[in-house]
């Protein structure tokens, strides 16, 4: 069998989060991306990375044994707005972040709680408010 090397490259990888803290972590991608489907699940973030991973492994193992090609990646892991506020929900209150944001407390409580999503425009002033917010922070204690 000759072994053939798919060229690594780093992919996203997202995380969301359900209305009871489940968390779910995907790669959206093109069917060319991998030979193989998979996904990671868990209660907290670090369970949820650490079964994609894990899943991602026992896949392109497999893949090798059936067919020789290695299967290799990187991932940077991102949250969805839901999935954000809801794990870092006791170092971030809503208070603070509705300050940060400009979105009402009630509204910061209905994505953390997952009765409600943020629509993509609401999803984008997150991001940018919270990037901001770190950015800050890095700077801080220079």
């Amino acid at each position: 069998m000759n072994l053939i090397i798919i060229k690594m490259k780093k992919y996203t990888a997202h995380l969301e989060c359900t209305n009871n803290g489940f968390y779910t972590v995907y790669i959206p991608c093109e069917k060319d991306d991998f030979p193989f489907g998979w996904f990671g699940e868990g209660y907290s973030v670090e369970e949820a990375k650490q079964d994609f991973l894990d899943g991602f492994k026992a896949m392109a193992e497999d893949h090798y044994e059936q067919t020789g090609v290695k299967v290799e990646a990187e991932f940077d892991f991102v949250y969805d707005a839901s999935a954000f506020l809801h794990h870092f929900k006791g170092l971030l209150t809503l208070s603070g972040m509705s300050k940060m944001t400009g979105i009402n407390k009630a509204q910061l409580s209905q994505y953390v709680c997952g009765r409600r999503h943020p629509s993509p425009k609401t999803e984008e002033k997150i991001k940018k408010s919270v990037k901001a917010f770190a950015e800050e922070l890095s700077k801080a204690m220079a």
